[in-house]
C-alpha cells in the first residue's frame, strides 16, 4: 500500500461517516418518539458505527506509512 491509498482509505471512511450523520440523527429521533426506552438500544450501534466511521483508525499498514 502506498501513501495515497492510505489517504483516501482514511478520506473515503470519514466522508461516508458525515453522509450517514443525518440519516443516524433522523433514526435516532424516529427511534425515540415510536419506542422510547427500546429505540436506544436500536439507534445506540448506529451512532456508535457513525463515530468509528468519522473517527476512522488507520490500519496497520497505514500506520506504519503515513506519521
Amino acid at each position: 500500500m502506498d501513501k495515497y491509498k492510505c489517504a483516501a482509505e482514511k478520506t473515503t471512511l470519514k466522508s461516508l461517516g458525515l453522509i450517514l450523520i443525518p440519516f443516524v440523527l433522523f433514526f435516532v429521533v424516529a427511534a425515540n418518539i415510536v419506542l422510547p426506552i427500546i429505540g436506544l438500544f436500536f439507534a445506540l450501534p448506529l451512532v456508535i458505527l457513525n463515530v468509528l466511521l468519522i473517527s476512522a483508525p488507520k490500519s496497520k499498514t497505514c500506520a506504519l506509512l503515513l506519521p
